[in-house]
């Protein structure tokens, strides 16, 4: 199976990718937070409070505060460390 690695720290995702991974992804926007990550105990943002905008900036400005690694085929996406959602997903996609 092919992929491609990107840095996220690097290149933080547009608004357009975030929406397009929560939709595909099945979760609403704050999901793709990472809730325990150093980086957002340090911001200490009430997510509960905030908009979808809101939280698109954050992300944006703040990208290792996100749920990672994140794997998609570009219809199916898998948050976080998963390994049995990998297994269905690495199945599914050879078939």
């Amino acid at each position: 199976m092919e992929f491609v690695f990107r840095n996220i720290a690097k290149e933080p995702p547009t608004e357009k990718e975030l929406r397009q991974l929560a939709e595909r992804g099945g979760v609403e926007l704050a999901r793709l937070v990472n809730t325990k990550s150093q980086g957002y105990k340090k911001l200490k943002p009430d997510l509960a409070v905030m908009g979808e905008a809101e939280i698109v900036n954050l992300l944006q400005a703040n990208p290792t505060i996100m749920v990672r690694p994140i794997v998609t085929d570009g219809q199916t996406v898998v948050f976080g460390f998963k390994e049995n959602e990998y297994q269905m997903f690495v199945t599914s996609s050879q078939s």
